[in-house]
């Protein structure tokens, strides 16, 4: 990696170079959230040092941005993606849907709270790759078959690029000419609460279709998000939007390049769950970067139950149901639910079965 050139100033200020203003090194990754630190982290354990992260982001904008969000993970993602962390806030014990003031449908779940910002940095700062701040303007592949990615801060070339760079990708843009099914506007708030283990959902409100969510977040607080439209900020509260891929793109991969996390529109598109396909996806693809197995990572995204198409057409499915729908929908499921359960009130409501399939394959994999 000819890195001689680059000065980093402070860490936040980006680098300039007097070499021609390009740098060089095997792996790039852009985009530093869950999937890029994820891929940093794993690329570092299978020895592969020449690796550069590049983050548009300054450190307090990324501290923000990444600490505005439900920051839900299930044990099963963390334990797949091979991640721990010390910077759990709680634990989960349970998700509960309510619709339309009905009992709510309990299912008993294992996941945490983390802290996202705190745990990106835990992360980041355990592996040895070099930390670039710069946005990503344009990547172009050459004619030896690397890529040449042109950021606010010079230019960087790599024999393999892991774009990591969320939802309005770059990499994705310039490389594949695609885009994820979906990008949904959602909005997150941070305020005064009583947290416990459990994650909440509420369906229907008078908005068909629509549903809104209350996750525990730090002592004394929660986190209330809901899409765009269908909920309102409380003065004073502390907030975020973002889009939410959804739906995948019709490719993850080509010869030396993959996309991870929402580059890829891996989020799910039901619960909108995606720190686990983010880290999970995240350190897939640094296994396939080490091995040049891309085309094995891309079978592994067509593959996975995380990211079945189930997902999407429950939603398209959900998004049509009446409020007498969602009031016929909720009776059989109301209480603790199990799949015996969930499998009569498919036997007794066909018409719903989409969408209580998904919901159980959610609460198991989708988060």
């Amino acid at each position: 990696m000819n890195l001689d050139a680059v000065v980093f100033v402070d860490g936040t200020d980006g680098f300039h170079s007097d070499g021609g203003g390009t740098s060089r090194c095997r792996v790039l990754v852009v985009g530093s959230g869950p999937a890029g630190a994820s891929a940093a982290l794993r690329l570092s354990r299978l020895g592969e040092g020449d690796v550069i992260v590049l983050e548009r982001l300054s450190e307090a904008q990324h501290r923000r941005y990444h600490s505005i969000c439900g920051e839900a993970v299930s044990d099963r993602a963390m334990r797949l993606a091979g991640v721990s962390t010390s910077h759990v806030l709680r634990r989960v014990s349970s998700i509960e849907i309510s619709m339309r003031g009905s009992p709510p449908a309990r299912v008993k779940v294992r996941g945490s709270i983390v802290d996202r910002s705190a745990m990106l940095e835990e992360m980041l700062g355990a592996s040895s790759a070099r930390r670039v701040k710069g946005a990503a303007r344009s990547v172009r592949r050459l004619p030896e078959g690397e890529f040449e990615v042109e950021t606010s801060s010079g230019a960087i070339v790599c024999d393999v690029l892991i774009g990591a760079d969320g939802a309005h990708s770059v990499v994705r843009r310039d490389v594949f000419g695609t885009r994820p099914e979906r990008l949904d506007p959602i909005v997150n708030t941070v305020v005064p609460g009583k947290p416990d283990g459990v994650l909440r959902f509420f369906v229907g409100d008078g908005v068909p279709g629509g549903y809104r969510w209350e996750f525990p977040s730090g002592e004394g607080s929660m986190s209330v998000g809901f899409p765009k439209g269908l909920g309102s900020v409380p003065e004073g509260a502390e907030h975020g939007a973002r889009n939410i891929p959804t739906g995948r793109v019709p490719k993850a991969w080509e010869d030396g390049c993959l996309l991870a996390g929402d580059a890829a529109g891996l989020a799910n598109p039901f619960c909108y769950g995606g720190i686990g396909a983010a880290l999970l996806s995240g350190r897939k693809a640094a296994e396939a970067a080490v091995s040049g197995d891309y085309k094995g990572y891309g079978g592994w995204v067509d593959r996975d139950v995380m990211f079945s198409r189930r997902f999407m057409e429950a939603h398209r499915q959900f998004e049509k149901w009446t409020e007498e729908d969602i009031e016929d929908a909720a009776k059989p499921l109301a209480g603790n639910a199990n799949i015996f359960k969930g499998l009569v009130a498919m036997a007794r409501r066909p018409k719903f079965a989409k969408v209580y399939l998904a919901c159980w394959m959610g609460f198991r994999v989708g988060w």
